[in-house]
């Protein structure tokens, strides 16, 4: 059974070179544009990784880390922050809010592969 990954972003172009990108990966991408929509298909997907970007039109991705992380359901999904922010102190919010990686616009997808491959490794050893 394929790995879901769950892509949040509310640029429609972005998740779909993400998942461009992702493909040749074997992954169910699941996807959403605000993090109320996140928060369902988190709850109903159960991804083994989300990619959030920070800036969003309802939450920012630090609030919806925060819930993620006060949930029993998905508190031990590792998130993922994408952002356009790359400033130190955008850095430590998002781990303090609880992305276990940052990463800054453009992306390095090879990297962003390796790292989702390594999490999900992970995350199935334990």
């Amino acid at each position: 059974m394929s790995k879901c990954i769950l892509v949040v972003d509310d640029e429609l172009e972005f998740i779909e070179l993400l998942q461009y990108r992702l493909q040749d990966c074997d992954y169910k991408i699941v996807t959403a544009t605000n993090s109320t929509d996140a928060l369902n298909q988190a709850w109903e997907h159960s991804p083994d990784v989300i990619l959030t970007d920070l800036l969003l039109p309802d939450l920012d991705g630090l609030t919806l880390c925060e819930i993620l992380q006060r949930q029993e359901s998905t508190r031990k999904i590792p998130i993922i922050m994408i952002t356009a922010l790359g400033t130190d102190v955008t850095r430590y919010s998002a781990q303090v809010a609880g992305a276990v990686e940052f990463f800054t616009k453009p992306l390095d997808f090879e990297r962003l592969k390796k790292t989702i491959h390594s999490l999900l490794e992970t995350t199935a050893r334990l």
